[in-house]
């Protein structure tokens, strides 16, 4: 059985092919008639992806956070390219944790990636990602434990600290940054009647996270600007944030989220607890 991912990254292996019921003699036939491309020995392409085209040509597979990328994880932007080369190719490589694994496709399987991310990866973007393989229902905790088996301790250290409801990366990165600030934050909390917020400081101060894609989709926009009204009119200090602005102005806004809880606008004043 071949992955359909492989299929559609266009770039297959004598053995997928055979798996795919091609015979040596109709492979050959294909390349002959420029309906296959070698790329490389015992390597072919079928109306390639660019990536993949270039990651087996190197003498690897796409692997690491631009493997999980493609098999469904949130990733932050700026991860680059990342190619795990057969162990006898030279040049840059990532390379995982643990017993390495032969090249056998043109995109890593999920545990090899994932062992390569534990090498690559800040903490920051392993805990987003992490994050996100849990949300997705793509790896479970256990699994996640046992492919960090052979990482350094500080690698595995980095597991107590995910939350698999952590519904997209924004709202990971801003926990994470707000604990490295020893500022108490709850993710996903039911905050009104049928309302869940994806942050909450303190009592009152709301936190959304809003996706690359915000703003797309004119309806969501129109029901994000709902949600915040009927906030503050129940008394909530609400910040709305973008990934970009999460990564490109952060000072700014720990120095305003900073401000708020010194404060004290984080809390309701006692006599709207009565």
């Amino acid at each position: 059985m071949v992955e359909p991912l492989v299929l559609q990254l266009g770039v297959v292996t004598t053995a997928q092919l055979a798996a795919l019921g091609w015979s040596k003699w109709q492979i050959e036939r294909a390349v002959h008639q420029l309906v296959l491309e070698r790329i490389r020995p015992g390597w072919f392409g079928r109306g390639p992806d660019a990536t993949a085209l270039a990651a087996v040509r190197a003498g690897g597979c796409i692997s690491c956070f631009s493997a999980l990328r493609l098999r469904g994880a949130w990733v932050p932007q700026g991860s680059g390219s990342h190619v795990r080369r057969a162990r006898h190719r030279s040049g840059a490589s990532c390379r995982p944790f643990g017993p390495s694994v032969p090249v056998r496709s043109a995109v890593d399987d999920l545990e090899t990636a994932v062992r390569c991310a534990f090498r690559c990866g800040d903490r920051e973007a392993l805990v987003v990602v992490l994050d996100s393989l849990l949300h997705r229902r793509l790896a479970t905790m256990d699994e996640l434990r046992s492919w960090a088996a052979n990482a350094p301790a500080r690698v595995r250290a980095l597991l107590a600290l995910l939350d698999g409801r952590a519904e997209s990366g924004t709202e990971s990165m801003l926990r994470l940054r707000l604990w490295q600030l020893r500022i108490g934050v709850r993710i996903q909390v039911r905050v009104l009647p049928g309302m869940r917020v994806d942050l909450l400081v303190g009592e009152r101060l709301v936190i959304e996270c809003d996706s690359r894609e915000h703003h797309t989709d004119a309806a969501a926009y129109e029901r994000d600007q709902e949600r915040d009204r009927r906030l503050v009119a129940r008394g909530f200090v609400v910040l709305r944030l973008s990934y970009r602005q999460i990564h490109e102005e952060w000072p700014a806004i720990e120095r305003d989220i900073l401000a708020i809880i010194r404060r004290g606008d984080h809390r309701f004043a006692r006599r709207n607890q009565r």
